[in-house]
């Protein structure tokens, strides 16, 4: 038996070995034929149809094998550069993985300034860099740098429906934002809860939770504040891949690359009618 164990071990440390082994020469092909800096990466961007005076919310992971020259802090402020001056940066910032029922079950109070983001290391060095203000909710808050900052993230505490009416997703809405997937796919689209929380009345099966949390919150001024809000059913399996499938044939899906990097940007207004249009017709993109 001990020497099963041992055996076990070193397979173990073997796969770790290799797979580090491999992890280093994609870094290393990469980094020598697939390298590409900031002003290559915006001008990836307006290619795929981002305007420098858009609002941008962008989903966001590094891989460092990606042949970006810098860390994630270089690529936080090149979007910050591109797209701060005239236009909006927004990112998701929400501070738990698996299900908001569960997290908030554990009755942990948000801090504004300090709960961090759990949606990636680009979103937390986003979070800290400097002029970025955040919505004040407990699920979804979300990091905004750019001219109407103080707008899109004001009153978020006043949402019951974290991503409903009143919320930063409804705002980005108005202000025609687009969406950028960069380096994910689209299975990460927070937007989503947008717009089945506009057509919730059309959807079979309760997009929310039953029970009304109540949820001890410290603002930017460090004061403490209750927000009252609903979670999201977490019973409910969305899959949001049948979205994309949709889009694409309908040709709303503009993708790009750079370097090693996937590109993909979609509009906002075209994801409320695209999956409206899809639940109406009974084509739920959700495991029913």
């Amino acid at each position: 038996m001990l020497k099963k164990k041992i055996s076990q071990v070193i397979s173990a440390k073997t796969k770790l070995k290799i797979k580090s082994q491999i992890k280093k020469i994609k870094t290393g092909v990469a980094s020598s034929l697939l390298s590409y800096d900031g002003a290559m990466l915006v001008n990836s961007l307006k290619k795929i149809g981002i305007r420098e005076n858009d609002t941008v919310l962008v989903h966001a992971n590094f891989k460092p094998d990606s042949g970006f020259q810098g860390d994630p802090s270089d690529a936080v402020n090149v979007l910050k550069s591109f797209l701060g001056n005239k236009g909006n940066l927004l990112m998701v910032s929400i501070p738990f993985r698996g299900a908001g029922f569960d997290y908030l079950k554990k009755n942990k109070p948000f801090r504004l300034k300090k709960t961090m983001s759990m949606m990636g290391l680009i979103t937390e060095m986003f979070r800290r860099s400097e002029g970025v203000k955040r919505s004040l909710h407990p699920t979804h808050p979300v990091l905004v740098y750019g001219k109407d900052s103080s707008m899109l993230t004001a009153d978020h505490e006043k949402c019951i429906y974290p991503c409903g009416a009143g919320s930063p997703f409804d705002k980005f809405r108005q202000l025609k934002g687009k969406i950028l997937f960069y380096d994910v796919s689209c299975q990460a689209i927070t937007f989503f809860h947008y717009v089945e929380d506009l057509i919730k009345d059309k959807i079979p099966v309760p997009v929310y939770g039953e029970e009304l949390f109540n949820v001890k919150c410290i603002d930017e001024n460090d004061h403490e504040i209750e927000v009252t809000t609903y979670t999201f059913n977490k019973d409910l399996i969305r899959n949001s891949s049948k979205l994309e499938e949709e889009m694409e044939s309908r040709g709303l899906i503009k993708r790009g690359r750079v370097g090693n990097s996937d590109l993909i940007l979609l509009k906002a207004e075209d994801v409320v009618t695209c999956m409206t249009e899809m639940v109406e017709r009974g084509n739920y993109p959700y495991k029913l």
